[in-house]
């Protein structure tokens, strides 16, 4: 790693932004209730009936129409950035017998908040037998804790809500209406969302963008209130969407305030932050208080991704020059080294972590020392973490393409 020296200090400055009010006026107007809406006829399984007697019942299954009044264009088509947090391939095969079979597998392990555990896929393959521990995080007092990490809950709304649609069963309904219950239950006042809920009394019950995981729920508010991406449905009310973009802004809120700035100047985000202060907050032993290179992205992507009042677009545009200035063109990662970093013409890398206050990358170790050279920590965290890579190429590339941000210089090719 090249050795990195700033001339004038640089101090965090912690973000004043006041936008509590500001993201209304991007709201889009709720669409015509379901009594107006078309209908579409399909099947409902018996969710009585064991997976192998699947009984066909009839079904009205509502398609609510849009209004024809249209939200102010978003600034750049980020999708293909974002359409990877609404993947439920690993959920879905396409034969409907199974996936039903799996989908009510999938709502008997859903915990009595309404909220999922964790890489479930192999335990998703038997119904729940009411003894067996529904997740692997337990609070103080023993209750299972559910969770966004590694996409959870909120995959299993995409498909649950998918399953609906096709099979029009209630049961899926009911389950998916728990599951937003939980997200709205376990948003913090401020307006950002935990690793867990409820609290785990660790780095979990900090704002948490590690993984993506409160861009992937923002992201599922959003399509839900605007009726897209498999909600334009009667899966939710109108009253329930409401309260669900309300939710949506206030997460809004928090991810601008959250913004680190340095002497006046909004740079990029941490994988967690503190729920009232909004200052960054370390995660595991190795994930000190930082800038994340690799999170950051998928925030501002999605901050993109909104209509642009001037505020999100100074936060958006904000972080994408500091990822511009950060970046380092003609270096190449190697996870598994010998060699960690080596010179490569068509290459990009920004680091996993920077220090808060200057642009400095660092690595960290179980010990939760920071060190500046990768070579001095264990060569389990050497090769078990990410620790660079070409996190922002395709986002720069996109803005650049369609004008929203002019590149300081050409990426490499």
């Amino acid at each position: 790693m090249k050795n990195r020296v700033l001339s004038v200090p640089l101090r965090i400055v912690p973000a004043a932004l006041s936008f509590a009010m500001m993201i209304t006026g991007f709201a889009a107007p709720l669409a015509a209730a379901s009594d107006a809406s078309t209908s579409n006829s399909s099947s409902v399984y018996d969710s009585a009936s064991a997976p192998g007697h699947i009984t066909a019942q009839s079904v009205t299954i509502k398609t609510e129409v849009l209004p024809s009044s249209k939200l102010m264009p978003s600034s750049v088509d980020v999708s293909s950035l974002l359409q990877k947090f609404r993947d439920i391939s690993h959920f879905a095969t396409g034969d409907l017998s199974k996936d039903t079979a799996f989908a009510l597998n999938i709502v008997s392990w859903q915990m009595p908040h309404g909220g999922f555990y964790k890489d479930m896929e192999k335990q998703y393959a038997a119904p729940w037998d009411g003894v067996t521990a529904r997740s692997g995080w337990k609070d103080p007092s023993g209750v299972e804790l559910g969770t966004f990490d590694n996409d959870a809950t909120t995959s299993e709304i995409r498909f649950l809500t998918d399953m609906y649609v096709k099979t029009g069963n209630p049961v899926f309904k009911e389950s998916v209406r728990k599951a937003v219950d939980f997200i709205l239950v376990s948003q913090y006042p401020s307006g950002g969302w935990p690793q867990v809920y409820p609290k785990r009394s660790n780095y979990s019950d900090a704002v948490t963008y590690n993984d993506n995981a409160m861009v992937q729920t923002m992201l599922l508010l959003d399509d839900i209130t605007q009726r897209k991406h498999g909600f334009d449905n009667d899966i939710l009310s109108n009253q329930e969407r409401s309260k669900l973009r309300t939710a949506l802004e206030k997460g809004i809120s928090y991810t601008l305030k959250a913004q680190i700035v340095n002497n006046g100047v909004p740079t990029v985000w941490c994988a967690q932050h503190d729920p009232l202060t909004y200052e960054p907050l370390p995660g595991r032993a190795y994930e000190l208080a930082s800038k994340s290179g690799s999170e950051s992205v998928a925030i501002t992507a999605f901050l993109m991704s909104l209509p642009q009042t001037p505020e999100i677009e100074r936060a958006a545009k904000g972080a994408l020059k500091w990822f511009d200035t950060v970046r380092e063109d003609g270096t190449k990662y190697n996870r598994q080294g010998p060699v960690y970093f080596e010179p490569d013409a068509g290459s990009v890398i920004w680091y996993r972590f920077y220090n808060v206050n200057e642009d400095v990358p660092f690595y960290a170790d179980r010990d939760g020392k920071k060190y500046m050279n990768i070579l001095e920590i264990s060569e389990e965290r050497r090769h078990g973490y990410s620790w660079a890579g070409s996190y922002a190429r395709n986002l720069l590339k996109l803005a650049s393409e369609q004008g929203y941000y002019e590149l300081s210089k050409p990426l490499p090719e």
